[in-house]
């Protein structure tokens, strides 16, 4: 399958990522990460380039990463340092790619195309994550053995969650309500959905309170191919945004292989900031909607449409599919753009 490959994919959570090897496959491609002494990320090719043994069963001595079978170093340029064997001459060939990464928001970002075009601009603002002063975070991950742009429609579809999320998120009321999708000049893409007086989710209910309905607002904001961030939130009947309650929530996906697909989740509430039980109270909701309730109905789409592509069977449409076939659309034209690159080259 092809993938945009000049952008940045999230890679790991910043907090999982210490200085043990740490094997990790994006884009069908085999990494292993791990922190150098001072502190920093790196990611290199997990294979040697010998006998295509895993890096990642060696072990790391200082910056460097040992393989295991035979004892040849590599740098996190990916460079050979060192062969133990025999008169200890280092073949020309003996080189592993290396690939760009930054640390931002709390994630550890990789950029599996070319390292010339590896931008930290292009890395969309997930500045809330880390701003500990207006709110307050938590985090996931998952792994869903689906492709992709199954995870993709999913997230720029927001009517699915009156339905998938009834049990933990939105009432089935709000699924009457009109989306409007929108596109920025930099190929940012919106959704937006305004309820007035709808009952309050089930995810603000738990806020100590609250009254039983409220204004409700529901917001995505998708940078394709895998940054995509829900906005939501409740204020009380007729009054503004800044007098509710507001969530900002990273969606992140990064393929792993053709089937299958890393998500990573975040969240950032502007309310009840130092309320701990609050915290855990929430962040138990969020896993149980992802690992219940999403996972489940993506990984069944994936088994039912098995090695097909889901447009590949001519699919029955409906508006609130607007997002996602632009979101798709946009991902075609990089792929396009890239590959009529390579061949300009």
């Amino acid at each position: 399958m092809d993938y945009v490959q000049n952008t940045w994919y999230a890679a790991i959570w910043s907090d999982d990522l210490g200085r043990e090897l740490t094997p990790r496959t994006y884009l069908n491609v085999p990494v292993v990460l791990y922190r150098k002494l001072d502190g920093t990320p790196a990611a290199i090719e997990d294979r040697c380039p010998h006998r295509y043994a895993p890096l990642s069963m060696g072990k790391l001595i200082g910056d460097e990463v040992e393989c295991l079978y035979h004892g040849l170093r590599f740098d996190c340029l990916g460079t050979c340092t060192d062969n133990p064997n025999g008169a200890g001459i280092i073949p020309k060939a003996a080189a592993i790619r290396s690939y760009p990464v930054i640390e931002r928001f709390g994630m550890v970002w990789i950029w599996m195309g070319d390292p010339a075009r590896a931008d930290p601009e292009l890395l969309p603002d997930l500045g809330p994550l880390v701003d500990t002063e207006r709110y307050t975070s938590m985090h996931g991950a998952l792994k869903l053995e689906a492709n992709y742009l199954l995870v993709l429609d999913n997230l720029t579809d927001l009517s699915h969650a009156s339905f998938v999320h009834v049990e933990t998120l939105e009432p089935r009321e709000m699924a009457r309500e009109q989306f409007k999708v929108s596109q920025d000049a930099d190929g940012t893409l919106w959704t937006r959905l305004f309820h007035p007086a709808m009952t309050v989710p089930k995810f603000f209910a738990l806020v100590p309170g609250l009254a039983d309905k409220m204004d409700h607002w529901l917001e995505m904001r998708c940078n394709a191919p895998g940054v995509m961030v829900t906005v939501y939130g409740v204020t009380d009947i007729g009054k503004t945004r800044e007098e509710g309650y507001d969530t900002f929530n990273p969606n992140l996906i990064t393929p792993e292989t053709d089937y299958t697909t890393h998500y990573f989740w975040g969240s950032a509430r502007t309310f009840a900031l130092d309320n701990e039980e609050l915290t855990r109270t929430l962040k138990g909701l969020a896993e149980l909607a992802f690992t219940t309730e999403d996972k489940p109905i993506i990984e069944a789409q994936q088994k039912i449409l098995g090695r097909r592509e889901l447009m590949d069977v001519h699919p029955v449409l409906l508006p609130n599919d607007a997002a996602s076939g632009r979101a798709r659309r946009a991902i075609e034209r990089k792929i396009a753009e890239e590959k009529a690159l390579a061949r300009a080259a």
